[in-house]
């Protein structure tokens, strides 16, 4: 009789932390999915640009970073979180970013303070600092804590939508997704080659109708198409 063999990983530490920090809010939000699909060629265009003029090594993700917190701060309840005792929404004044962040030891969210008063280069160095800290696991409590909205960038290789899981107590998060050259239509209603990226905006349907979430969604996807 053949012995089936099974290798067990015990669930501690970060991993255990993550583990309940998720249940938590997949039970206890009633997710929803917002999805739109950006052209990207003149956002492209801009981060190279900006890279040319710049001494900082500029990312896509600063720019978005950038552009998410001008849209927060025309839609303030995106910027909140609930509190369960007082059954409250508390709208957050400070717009602090959440970016999660692939580690050896799981998804770790380092925040990013105060976004909305920061050039993308000041966003960018924080960005770089933070991310190589959580991969070195040297992250301290103060840099995880306080996020207000959370981004998931998925890289080069993370399909095309998603349905990201908010960071509880927060009431949304949004996942940005590979670009891909595809056929698109042109302003002359030809057909031409574009760079589009999917965008993925998960919400508590409790507090955020879909309405919203569609204005929230056009007003990105028109931030990053006509970006200059």
């Amino acid at each position: 009789m053949t012995e089936h063999k099974e290798e067990r990983i015990p669930i501690v530490g970060m991993r255990k932390k993550i583990y309940k920090n998720l249940v938590q809010s997949a039970f206890t939000i009633p997710h929803a999915t917002g999805m739109e699909e950006v052209q990207v060629d003149a956002f492209i265009t801009y981060k190279k640009q900006l890279a040319e003029k710049s001494n900082v090594h500029i990312t896509y993700l600063p720019i978005i970073m950038k552009i998410v917190a001008q849209m927060l701060q025309k839609y303030p309840i995106f910027n909140a979180t609930i509190d369960e005792k007082a059954n409250e929404i508390v709208l957050k004044k400070e717009i602090n970013l959440g970016v999660a962040t692939a580690t050896a030891e799981g998804l770790i969210v380092p925040v990013i303070k105060e976004v909305e008063e920061k050039t993308i280069e000041e966003i960018a160095i924080e960005l770089q600092d933070v991310t190589e800290r959580a991969r070195q696991g040297t992250l301290k409590i103060t840099d995880i804590a306080g996020g207000t909205f959370t981004i998931s960038n998925t890289g080069v290789k993370g399909g095309t939508y998603a349905t990201p899981i908010i960071n509880f107590p927060q009431v949304a998060i949004l996942g940005v997704h590979a670009m891909k050259e595809r056929p698109v239509i042109l302003p002359d209603r030809t057909i031409g080659i574009g760079t589009m990226m999917g965008m993925s905006l998960s919400f508590d349907h409790r507090i955020i109708d879909g309405d919203l979430v569609g204005l929230f969604m056009n007003d990105l996807k028109e931030a990053i198409e006509n970006i200059h």
